[in-house]
């Protein structure tokens, strides 16, 4: 009698512990999926200089007014915006992307380059001349 009963006793057991795992399975995925949708979207500071090398650049030494911001959920999706001489754009430009095609006049520059591993696989640049010997300089860059 005693050795049924422990069988019983375990079977229990083993009962409980697959219920519970078919339940909180489901039910922890749903938070985890809850919490990725939560999170999609959200840009977060970063440091430029790690932004830079995700888009297979480097910050010019004459850059000023550097905001770096990054994106994660299925991508990963990194924008850099710093202002540097006019002068000095285009050369960094040609220097940085030299595969750069051009889009479009709104669109600007266009790289596309093979998939690595923790880099990106597009960049975009865009250069906006400012008032006086200013531009604007814009990259964005992604993975997929």
């Amino acid at each position: 009698m005693g050795d049924t009963k422990r069988r019983l006793d375990r079977r229990w057991i083993w009962i409980t512990l697959g219920l519970s795992a078919l339940l909180l399975l489901p039910a922890g995925c749903a938070g985890l999926a809850a919490y990725s949708f939560s999170q999609a979207g959200e840009p977060w500071p970063v440091d430029c200089e790690d932004a830079a090398d995700f888009a297979y650049a480097t910050m010019p030494v004459s850059a000023r007014d550097a905001h770096c911001t990054e994106m994660h959920w299925m991508d990963t999706y990194i924008q850099i915006e710093f202002r540097m001489p006019a002068a000095e754009a285009a050369g960094w430009v040609a220097g940085t992307f030299p595969a750069a095609e051009a889009s479009s006049s709104e669109e600007g520059l266009h790289a596309s380059y093979p998939p690595e591993a923790g880099q990106a696989y597009e960049v975009g640049i865009h250069v906006r001349y400012e008032g006086g010997d200013t531009a604007l300089v814009r990259v964005v860059a992604y993975d997929f």
